[in-house]
This record gives structure tokens, sequence and C-alpha cells, in this order.
């Protein structure tokens, strides 16, 4: 075996280890979550402390286009859970208590309207803005 042949088995298993390794680094990026340095529904760590937004998260985590948001709306806290997987914008709005702002019915398309166009986004939380509406 030539010097050549002896070191292309050696190089493959040091690459396979080293892609092996980041993907590790990749997925443990991915469970991280991440605190904030102020409050968001009385709570610095969301995702984990407030249990309804927890089990939102948990099921939108593995979908590549999804994020919640964090609005200011009415004096209020607002947090929106967006998903390419639903099918309307208006009905994943949410009070710090886990509380869903009906949005989606005849009578509350205007307030609908009114929270597109008075709310103020403070951050995402998770993900991207993907609505961007």
């Amino acid at each position: 075996m030539t010097h050549k042949n002896k070191l292309h088995p050696f190089l493959l298993f040091i690459l396979s280890f080293g892609i092996l390794d980041c993907s590790s680094n990749l997925e443990a990026e991915k469970e991280a979550v991440i605190c904030e340095d102020f409050l968001v529904c009385g709570v610095s760590c969301p995702l984990e402390e407030l249990p309804w937004l927890k089990t939102q998260y948990l099921a939108i985590k593995e979908m590549p286009q999804s994020g919640i948001i964090l609005y200011q709306y009415d004096s209020k806290e607002v947090v929106e859970v967006q998903s390419s997987l639903m099918s309307s914008t208006n009905r994943s709005q949410y009070l710090c208590d886990g509380t869903r702002l009906v949005f989606d019915t005849f009578d509350t398309a205007d307030l609908y309207k009114d929270f597109l166009n008075k709310r103020a986004k403070v951050k995402i939380l998770y993900g991207i803005d993907l609505w961007k509406l």
C-alpha cells in the first residue's frame, strides 16, 4: 500500500468525526432555549417557564419556517405563534396567561385589523417573523 492509500482512510475517519461532532453541536444549539435579559410575561425564560408557551414551542420547533413573536398591544404583551403549517394568521395570538385572543370570527375581524395596525413588535423569541404582517 502506498503512502497515499494509507492516508486516505485516515482522512475519511478524521473528516467523519469532525462532521459528526459539528452535527451534535448543531443539535445542541437547536435544543437551547434562550432566556431574555428582560422579563417576558413576568419571566426571563418564557419558552421554558410558561407551560402553555412551552407546549406551543415544542409543537413548532422542528418546523423550518416558524417563530414566536412578542408584541405590545393595548398595553398588554401579546405572544404570536407562527408556523408555515397554520391555515390562518388570526388564530395564534395569546395573552401571557395563555388565553387566545379571538380574532377569527365575523364579529372580531375589525379587532384583528386593529391589532395589526396598533401592535408594536418587541422581540422575536424564537425562529423567524414568518408572516411579516
